[in-house]
């Protein structure tokens, strides 16, 4: 049973300081870890965090979708 251990989506750049609100891209790594490419929009710094999912509840679906929706490209 997977959960997702910490919700904080947001990050700081450690270049500038400025507070940036979502992540350019995200990649499941695997059942465990999700990692999240990041790039500053005031200074251009790019750089990836991840985000570690615990044995405490079921990764179901429908919180897969809740926090990682699919994108639509056209």
């Amino acid at each position: 049973m997977m959960t997702i251990k910490s919700l904080h989506q947001s990050s700081k750049c450690g270049a500038c300081g400025e507070w940036l609100i979502a992540p350019e891209r995200s990649t499941y790594v695997s059942e465990e870890q999700v990692s999240n490419f990041w790039v500053c929009p005031k200074c251009g710094n790019e750089f990836e965090t991840s985000i570690y999912l615990t044995q405490e509840a079921p990764l179901t679906p429908e919180v897969v979708d809740t926090f990682f929706p699919t994108l639509l490209v056209a």
